[in-house]
């Protein structure tokens, strides 16, 4: 019979099925603790923002007061000149203008009467030519002064006034030496500062007269200025440029 083979063939079985069943469960395997995965990021709630009040554009550009053209400075840096200087300088080119017309032309005068009409003659042409130069040289050693000294002044009114200037002084020269009279020769010299006076005067008034001008045109002058302006609504920033005419 085989069957008593069996047997312990049978009991070895039974034998290593037993301690295998009595071998503890393996442990699950750990991960290192400088490879943990962090947790996952929860985002904050999301607040419910109003949307920024929309502006209009006229409110968002800055306005700019309306300024007069005399309050700009490039006009009011004619008028803030003093005056005093420049007409001072005016009478005293217009005296030294005349002093020098009246010698050379005199001079001039004179040379000619000796060459032509004798030496008799020849103070005549000499007053002749001395009253010539002074007439001349007032109104130019007048304008070349006012000029000088940064004067928008027109040569036809300075002439005109001198010659204003010159009347002026025979006039006066024949009431002070009238009714058997005369006056003293200092008396006689100063009133011919008259022509220098009157070709001053001349001088100035058309100086006004010319900044007048050049104010209005000035002004009549059109302007275009633009000015970048940005604004923000609630469908997002604008940009833009606004123009003023």
């Amino acid at each position: 019979m085989k069957l008593p083979r069996l047997f312990p063939l049978l009991a070895l079985l039974l034998v290593s099925g037993l301690a295998s069943a009595q071998e503890a469960p393996a442990e699950p395997a750990q991960a290192p603790a400088g490879s943990l995965t962090p947790p996952p990021l929860v985002g904050a709630p999301v607040e419910d923002v109003p949307p920024p009040p929309e502006v209009p554009l006229e409110a968002a550009a800055p306005t700019r007061p309306s300024v007069s053209p005399e309050a700009l400075p490039s006009v009011k840096a004619a008028p803030a000149k003093d005056p005093v200087p420049r007409v001072a300088v005016e009478v005293l080119g217009g005296a030294a203008g005349g002093v020098v017309g009246a010698t050379i032309l005199g001079s001039v005068g004179y040379l000619l009467g000796s060459a032509t009409v004798g030496c008799d003659e020849c103070l005549v042409m000499a007053v002749a030519g001395a009253a010539a130069g002074g007439i001349i040289g007032i109104p130019v050693g007048t304008y070349a002064g006012g000029r000088f000294m940064g004067g928008r002044g027109r040569v036809g009114p300075t002439v005109a006034g001198s010659m204003v200037g010159w009347g002026a002084t025979f006039l006066a020269l024949t009431l002070v030496n009238s009714g058997g009279t005369e006056a003293p020769p200092a008396v006689n010299a100063a009133l011919f500062i008259l022509p220098v006076v009157g070709a001053s005067a001349g001088f100035e008034l058309s100086h006004g007269k010319v900044w007048r001008l050049e104010v209005e045109a000035r002004a009549s002058t059109p302007s275009v200025s633009l000015m970048p302006v940005a604004t923000y609504s609630s469908k997002g920033p604008h940009l833009g440029l606004m123009g003023s005419f």
